[in-house]
């Protein structure tokens, strides 16, 4: 197998990661961001941002299933998972500082994108049915079920604002975990992950594994479908 060394490669690096998978990454940190902000400190004035940013996070989500799906090969779901023999080759490597040359995400950071867009996905669907009892409640709340695996209504709206309120924990979780990987990639395996994301092109990607088209048009459509979609659910 061969390694790379980004520190000696000179030619230029292929485009890995589009545009809209591009723009969909640093708008739901921003979103997420707010959200935990507002989120932990409460109020009435944060808890309307907190909502508005919760909508973002929505529609950042249905975004990103339609993309896993019909964006550029890195961009699909496919790409973000692989067995535990390919972990291990990735990881074997990283610890000798020679990481192998992959297209896209590395197969261990596919798996924690996957997991950590499923913690979104609870979260901004439980966060649709939370409610506070005071002021704040999630915009679905009116359409929670009557009976829930032997709950009452009220006992499933508690147990989804429960959920809401625990999972702010696991994102600070994972959030954290996010930081610190983007820091050993830069300093124990010198690679610059956030310019990375911000050009599309990583150094040590194959030449082959470099994408035709940023498909623009295509990011375009499935945006005003999420956007769509999650005016619809938040209006129901």
């Amino acid at each position: 197998m061969t390694t790379s060394n980004p520190s000696t490669d000179t030619t230029k690096p292929p485009v890995v990661w589009d545009l809209p998978l591009r723009i969909f990454h640093w708008a739901l940190a921003i979103a997420v961001s707010v959200c935990l902000y507002t989120g932990i400190n409460g109020g009435f004035y944060e808890m309307d941002w907190h909502m508005i940013s919760g909508y973002v996070v929505l529609g950042l989500l249905l975004f990103r299933l339609g993309w896993g799906i019909v964006g550029p090969r890195h961009a699909r779901f496919t790409a973000l998972i692989h067995g535990p023999v390919a972990i291990w080759q990735w990881i074997r490597p990283a610890l000798r500082r020679e990481p192998l040359a992959v297209a896209g995400h590395n197969p261990l950071a596919g798996w924690f994108i996957l997991i950590t867009l499923l913690v979104l996905l609870l979260q901004a669907g439980t966060g649709l049915f939370a409610t506070d009892d005071i002021f704040a409640d999630g915009p679905l709340r009116h359409l929670a079920p009557s009976e829930f695996l032997g709950m009452t209504q009220n006992e499933f709206l508690r147990m989804a604002t429960r959920i809401h309120r625990r999972g702010e924990l696991i994102i600070l979780v994972l959030v954290g975990l996010h930081l610190f990987a983007i820091l050993a990639h830069r300093v124990y395996l010198r690679e610059h992950l956030v310019g990375a994301m911000i050009t599309g092109r990583r150094k040590g990607a194959p030449e082959e594994a470099g994408i035709d088209s940023q498909r623009i048009l295509l990011g375009l459509v499935v945006a005003a479908t999420a956007a769509g979609l999650t005016w619809y659910i938040i209006n129901l």
